[in-house]
């Protein structure tokens, strides 16, 4: 109850300070959007390879792209995330044509990366959840469709952003998630969800724990590396 409280004051305390302040642009501060299009068409396009099955937009690397991430992850700016969402979708719709034709028409399951109880208490809610929402809605059709369900993150890992070395990487994350209804997953085609993919670790160990699950096709969708 206490928990249900504090969120909803945060959602209506974000609904004033919007009506008051505005949102402004991240990367140029102009007034109207969270991220206007003249900054969106200068977002560096990733240039590094990722690890199989996993793909990202942006290179982390670009300064706006990191401000954006952060204000997402750290500064409770749900609407980034909602955009971000909007853009990944049209930035992989050749690869969810392509996925749609494996699938054979068969909804394609969305699944967010999942965080620790402890960690979407204290934030509020799960940042990857939050793009895979505005992801599935960026399309009328019934095609994507979201699960927030299956995966589920048992234990409380150290953050993988501050491990760098990609060996203790696996090693940190390895057994952190169980699937919830495995009767869900088995031949289905699943696109995962992140904000940000370093090596690959926490996608794949979700990737390889589907798949164990059945899982006919997995993917992951990062916003950027």
């Amino acid at each position: 109850m206490r928990k249900s409280i504090i969120i909803s004051i945060r959602y209506i305390t974000n609904y004033f300070l919007e009506i008051l302040f505005p949102s402004k642009c991240i990367g140029c501060r102009v007034s109207g959007r969270m991220l206007c299009e003249s900054c969106i068409k200068k977002l560096r396009k990733v240039d590094r390879e990722t690890e199989n099955n996993i793909m990202a937009i942006y290179d982390y690397r670009d300064p706006i792209v990191k401000k954006v991430i952060w204000n997402l992850k750290y500064y409770h700016s749900q609407k980034i995330g909602q955009e971000l969402g909007r853009l990944l979708y049209y930035e992989m719709l050749e690869e969810i044509a392509n996925i749609q034709i494996f699938s054979q028409g068969s909804p394609i399951y969305i699944v967010p990366v999942p965080i620790s109880i402890d960690r979407k208490r204290s934030r509020g809610y799960n940042q990857s959840e939050i793009i895979a929402k505005s992801f599935c809605s960026s399309v009328k059709e019934n095609i994507l469709q979201l699960k927030n369900n299956i995966v589920t993150k048992k234990a409380n890992t150290i953050p993988q952003a501050k491990i760098t070395n990609r060996t203790k990487r696996l090693k940190n994350i390895k057994g952190a998630f169980e699937i919830k209804n495995p009767e869900l997953v088995k031949g289905k085609t699943i696109i995962i969800i992140d904000d940000v993919t370093t090596t690959g670790a926490t996608i794949t160990e979700i990737i390889k724990i589907l798949k164990k699950s059945g899982a006919k096709k997995v993917l992951g969708f990062a916003v950027a590396h």
